[in-house]
């Protein structure tokens, strides 16, 4: 059920970028795709407080610590808001001492409009970043489904209301566009964010009353945790979603159209294939806890079956892409030579490495892994830039995440092989 409403949640997507194309126009549509992907980096600035839920959880269940489990999601609600508030705040002041407009490369706005662009999207990815617990709920109590049910219909609200906008405000100007297109997508969020949280306690009969207050240990240990997946958060969101700001600052902002569209149309695939696998966070810590090593090499030898299927399937999807993007987008982009290949071949690594990294994820062994990734994040823009000195144009950002993936794929299945064997001769 999480795949088929992330497969759905994705079409909408597709359909909405074709329609926000056409009533922002290709410069101010990369101003958008450059705005969005602050929002991803603003939901990754909570010290993973909200993963750590997703691991810690399942042991207080197991364990029927449910006076400790209300406190700490408490205890968590309170955090995540001084953090939004912390956000907010740094973001607004930063923005006297950085010039956006110069910074993103943006020549046909002033910076007096993208500085109030910014600051009202911040707001709203703020307080949506609080009001998003609750995904991180459902998957800590094995109902990952309305996690991503809630994200369907986030992103199916988004497209009505696009396709709204087009038909009522067409003539507006583009400024005016770029602000209606923040505020719907904002206070949408926003209103599918407080109904899943009500649902989510609702139907789990769960409720925060307590007087048991959570133990400082068990907070700082959940923030020591917590930093540990923050970190690695942003350095796969800096691997992953840097290239805009890179292509937008070297190349321009309209080169960041062709990337992005290519990219986003294997990001189908991909939701798909990680809202499958997103369950298997809390179901590895559970088999850990319990020292089930049979049950986790079971499910190693499962995927590894089954990624053989995704390898032809996204070479597959490759191999169409051309066309679905010639139906997709009507106006005409100019895709370098070898970037849907290159993007097709990060894909694949992206979702053989995702399942391994739950399992890390789930039981909280995160030391050596981050570790990799730090390293990863420091060679990844000489590694870009070098490509580029190369003359290998917008190409060069995927060419850079490839070659540094490539010690991914050997160094992070190991890993975890490593640690259950170590399991099975210790149970």
């Amino acid at each position: 059920m999480s795949a088929f409403y992330k497969g759905f949640s994705g079409l909408s997507l597709f359909i909405s970028i074709p329609l926000l194309i056409k009533y922002l126009g290709s410069n101010d549509y990369a101003v958008w795709v450059l705005v969005f992907t602050l929002f991803q980096w603003v939901l990754l600035m909570d010290f993973g407080i909200q993963s750590s839920l997703k691991t810690k959880i399942p042991i207080l269940l197991h364990e029927n610590k449910i006076n400790l489990l209300k406190s700490y999601i408490k205890s968590t609600y309170k955090i995540s808001l001084y953090i939004a508030s912390g956000i907010f705040t740094v973001f607004v002041i930063s923005l006297l001492f950085i010039d956006l407009k110069s910074a993103l490369n943006i020549s046909f706005h002033d910076a007096s409009f993208i500085n109030k662009l910014f600051i009202l999207n911040v707001f709203f990815f703020c307080v949506n970043f609080v009001t998003n617990i609750y995904k991180s709920l459902f998957v800590a109590f094995l109902k990952g489904k309305y996690t991503e049910q809630s994200i369907a219909l986030n992103q199916f609200g988004f497209l009505i209301l696009v396709f709204f906008s087009l038909y009522f405000f067409p003539n507006i100007n583009v400024e005016n566009k770029l602000f209606l297109v923040s505020i719907l997508n904002g206070v949408f969020g926003l209103l599918v964010n407080i109904g899943y949280t009500i649902y989510f306690f609702r139907i789990e009969k769960l409720n925060l009353k307590t007087k048991e207050k959570t133990p400082k240990e068990f907070i700082v240990e959940i923030l020591k945790l917590g930093s540990k997946y923050m970190l690695i958060q942003l350095a796969l969101l800096f691997m992953f979603n840097i290239d805009n700001y890179i292509i937008s600052n070297h190349f321009s902002p309209k080169d960041v159209v062709p990337y992005d569209t290519v990219n986003r149309l294997f990001q189908l695939p991909i939701m798909i294939l990680f809202a499958g696998l997103s369950p298997l966070w809390s179901m590895f810590a559970k088999d850990y806890i319990d020292k089930n090593h049979t049950s986790l090499l079971k499910m190693f030898k499962k995927f590894n079956l089954f990624f053989i299927l995704i390898v032809v399937l996204v070479l597959l999807f490759a191999a169409i892409c051309p066309y679905l993007i010639s139906i997709w987008i009507k106006e005409k982009l100019e895709i370098p030579t070898h970037l849907i290949l290159y993007i097709a071949i990060v894909a694949c690594f992206r979702v053989f490495i995702t399942f391994y990294t739950f399992f890390l994820n789930g039981i909280g062994k995160l030391n050596n892994y981050l570790i990799i990734l730090l390293f990863s994040v420091v060679l990844k823009l000489p590694l870009t830039y070098y490509f580029v000195h190369l003359h290998l144009g917008i190409n060069s950002v995927v060419l850079a995440t490839l070659v540094l993936m490539l010690f991914w794929i050997l160094f992070i299945p190991w890993e975890c092989y490593r640690i259950v064997f170590k399991l099975k001769k210790n149970a």
